[in-house]
């Protein structure tokens, strides 16, 4: 076959030799069920590197909210909570500077005038991010889980198939 047309042959061939004891059906069928976590895994890790290189190059500064907008969450994960997105104003090498969270959240809640740790990055006229957990690793956090979940899911059927289908490659 023309190498052109099959550009996974090497994955294949190689899931063969290591997971699936040579068969080329069984390989196409755990890439299959194992791209999702696989893919999602990826997610997480590329999410949490941002998230350190963004706490890394960022500073600490005393914001004050100036506006904080709110509305209901639409999704089934906030569906009925109220979510809040806070505008700050802070202060980076004596220049005062507004921004926005760029996300919202339930535990953003806040007062006109109330201040919080945020942080910023220098010279930067950006989104700033309330310097919590939520403001700044929810998203790896919620990644991971998922990613979870799905090695989970993959493992198990993954091992359903097998069971299934085994005693039918052995005939």
């Amino acid at each position: 076959m023309n190498p052109m047309l099959d550009p996974f042959r090497p994955l294949v061939r190689f899931v063969a030799e290591r997971f699936t004891g040579g068969s080329m059906g069984w390989a196409r069928i755990f890439i299959a069920v194992f791209a999702a976590p696989v893919l999602m895994t990826a997610a997480t890790l590329y999410f949490a590197a941002t998230d350190l290189v963004y706490v890394l190059r960022s500073e600490v500064a005393t914001g004050t909210a100036v506006q904080v907008y709110e509305w209901e969450g639409e999704t089934i994960f906030d569906r009925g909570t109220i979510n809040y997105e806070p505008v700050f104003t802070y202060l980076d090498n004596g220049e005062e500077r507004r921004a926005s969270v760029g996300s919202s959240h339930s535990s953003f809640q806040m007062s006109e005038g109330e201040t919080a740790e945020i942080r910023y990055l220098p010279g930067s006229r950006g989104n700033v991010r309330m310097n919590t957990w939520q403001g700044l690793w929810f998203m790896p956090v919620a990644l991971a889980g998922f990613a979870v979940a799905f090695w989970v899911i993959a493992i198990a059927l993954w091992v359903l198939l097998r069971l299934l289908f085994h005693r039918k490659d052995a005939a």
